[in-house]
């Protein structure tokens, strides 16, 4: 009879394991999605326009790239102040030459293996002979809005070096772009706004991003073969104590992805970058936080621990649903609603109307995506390790050779 009691309670152990590591993501998301409620007004101060380089690297995006220079030079700020240049890897001569037709500059790019990082640093080396005093960074499928450049100015005069716009939806045609349209405003809520007014650094987004050139230079001098380069840049910008600063009125359009499949191969690379910065940067994190009291870098290695806001809200309403029937243990209920609720504060007052309850119903949809995205990176992981157990064995057999061939080598008439 003691069998059952016993399975009993490592069960009960097991649910409060798993519900008090869940409970501490929910706290960290409730607490900034309370504190970004309401405006935030970000240090801003007049003076003479700084000069910046609008940098828009892109990897066989002929189709959206002439828009995206075209807007961008349409900004309403000094001509003579600003340039745009295209980091162009593998364009078509048509597209080039177009873009060039428009008024912006064109750095034409191949490698072995491209990254944005790699485009970034060979467009930095091209503006080395005229330095600007900062650049812009957006993606190819980015339209930034009037405004954009005199704010990021104005925030430097106020002794910012770094800052992040905010990126939001040009599309929501479809239930589902306005569901992604909407994590993305949750985002800007939680990691962003709510740290803002908490006192601690916006998160950097990848894109609507300015720095001061010669920061951005020194920061970006050892990135090159990596993805998810905004992680990277964060961590060394906490390292250093340069605050963040976030525009939300600094306004850049970007392209939603409109159905499940897309949604799942983006998420399949979000899934990587994430585990490759929890796995390299967490207990590093955890270490320096100890050492040397730095907060605001505990807090990014935090984030890399986060579960999917879509994983997240696809487990525990469920999971709530469930306790209110059947009376689990712990108070699964509370939690999901309290998951629940930290969303609901975190979307913008504004997007909620007829196609926000449309987008409702996609989340499962979501969740199945971010299950199969986990499961194609759990099987590259295999394939990884596959390899490298392959490439050590191999490198065994030929060391095991070599010491053989050295003994026979060594002894007179062996072979």
């Amino acid at each position: 009879m003691s069998q059952p009691s016993e399975w009993h309670t490592v069960l009960v152990v097991l649910q409060y394991v798993l519900f008090a590591f869940f409970a501490l993501q929910v706290a960290y998301l409730f607490i900034f999605s309370v504190f970004s409620i309401g405006k935030y007004r970000p240090s801003l101060k007049k003076g003479p326009e700084h000069r910046f380089a609008v940098l828009v690297p892109g990897y066989k995006e002929d189709q959206i790239i002439i828009e995206t220079a075209r807007v961008a030079l349409e900004q309403d700020y000094p001509k003579d102040k600003f340039r745009v240049l295209i980091l162009a890897d593998q364009f078509k001569p048509e597209t080039v030459a177009e873009i060039r037709s428009l008024g912006a500059e064109v750095l034409e790019v191949k490698f072995e293996h491209s990254t944005k990082a790699k485009s970034l640093n060979e467009g930095l080396k091209y503006l080395a002979a005229d330095s600007p005093d900062a650049v812009v960074i957006l993606d190819a499928d980015n339209l930034i809005m009037p405004g954009f450049l005199r704010q990021v100015s104005e925030a430097m005069h106020a002794g910012f070096q770094v800052v992040q716009g905010h990126r939001t939806a040009k599309n929501t045609q479809t239930p589902f772009a306005t569901l992604d349209a909407a994590n993305e405003e949750v985002g800007n809520s939680i990691f962003r706004k709510g740290h803002r007014k908490l006192g601690l650094p916006s998160a950097l987004i990848g894109s609507g991003m300015g720095f001061e050139f010669a920061l951005f230079v020194d920061l970006m001098a050892d990135i090159h073969d990596v993805s998810g380069e905004d992680k990277l840049l964060e961590l060394k910008l906490m390292d250093q104590g340069i605050n963040i600063e976030y525009l939300p009125e600094a306004l850049v359009l970007d392209e939603k992805v409109a159905n499940t499949t897309n949604f799942s191969k983006q998420r399949t690379r979000w899934v990587g970058v994430q585990l490759f910065y929890l796995r390299h940067y967490f207990f590093k994190g955890l270490l320096h936080f100890f050492r040397t009291g730095n907060f605001s870098y505990f807090d990014k290695v935090v984030q890399f621990a986060l579960v999917s806001k879509v994983l997240m809200i696809g487990i525990l309403l469920p999971i709530g649903l469930l306790d209110v029937i059947f009376g689990f243990v712990a108070p699964w209920d509370v939690l999901g609603a309290f998951m629940a609720l930290s969303m609901l504060l975190a979307v913008p007052r504004k997007m909620y109307n007829r196609k926000l309850i449309s987008a409702v119903f996609q989340l499962p949809g979501a969740f199945l995506g971010m299950i199969r995205a986990i499961a194609r990176q759990a099987e590259a992981e295999r394939e990884r390790r596959a390899k490298i157990i392959s490439a050590e064995g191999e490198q065994q057999a030929a060391q095991k050779l070599a010491e053989a061939a050295q003994v026979l080598g060594e002894q007179e008439g062996a072979m």
